[in-house]
């Protein structure tokens, strides 16, 4: 559990290492994308970095990337677990569509206690991914995953299952979630044009034509689940 709140802000901070550092090769993340990130100057950024490594959160030398510590990994995760069965509520009890929870759960993630994050996982009967197909962290905050591939990385011919939509731009999600994509829908690669060009999908039975910017988006599942540890890496 949850020992200490952090508050608002520095909880923000550890939410962007952990999104940034997954899609960094070596798992950090530097001080200018993180200022990037969240709007703020180098010097602000510098600061935060400082005192949440101080506090032991976070792992940064001189003049190299910011990681997550064990601790703030779990922190972290167990944060993320309280957005994505918020987001899971929210779509099954309260009438939101996938696209427009994100802002209301971020919100809520910063405010809402331990002890009803787990009554809403008991309420939602224990699932294990939210709305948009993201994984729900366990109690502990480890991350449960599975290996993706982005769409636009796969082959013409390729039938695959649509793993998670993975864009925090509202609009951008309707417009996918009015094209068919939906976390477990089939999705078959009939054609991918040349110099970066458009791919057209089959999505039951529908052909449907794509840039692959929004395709970098739909993230295809290609194997079953593995359980998510430190940086993303792998527990066996």
């Amino acid at each position: 559990m949850m020992s200490t709140h952090l508050g608002e802000s520095n909880e923000m901070y550890l939410i962007t290492v952990l999104k940034l550092s997954r899609k960094a090769e070596n798992g950090e993340v530097t001080v200018s994308r993180l200022a990037e990130e969240t709007g703020h100057s180098m010097s602000t950024v510098s600061e935060k970095v400082r005192k949440l490594t101080e506090k032991g959160y976070l792992e940064h030398e001189w003049r190299e990337g910011v990681s997550l510590s064990r601790k703030g990994h779990l922190y972290a995760g167990r944060l993320l677990r309280k957005r994505r069965l918020i987001e899971t509520f929210l779509v099954r009890m309260a009438g939101y569509s996938i696209y427009d929870v994100h802002d209301e759960a971020c919100r809520l993630e910063h405010v809402i206690s331990d002890r009803l994050t787990d009554a809403l996982d008991r309420m939602l009967d224990y699932p294990e991914v939210d709305p948009h197909g993201h994984p729900i962290p366990t109690h502990e905050g480890k991350c449960r995953g599975v290996e993706t591939v982005a769409l636009s990385e796969l082959d013409s011919g390729v039938i695959a299952r649509v793993a998670a939509l993975c864009s925090e731009d509202a609009e951008r999600l309707k417009y996918m979630h009015e094209l068919g994509f939906e976390p477990e829908r089939q999705v078959v690669v009939r054609e991918k044009a040349p110099f970066d060009g458009p791919i057209t999908v089959d999505i039951e039975g529908h052909n449907i034509v794509i840039s692959p910017a929004l395709a970098s988006c739909v993230q295809m599942k290609t194997r079953e689940p593995v359980l998510l540890g430190r940086n993303g890496t792998e527990n066996r």
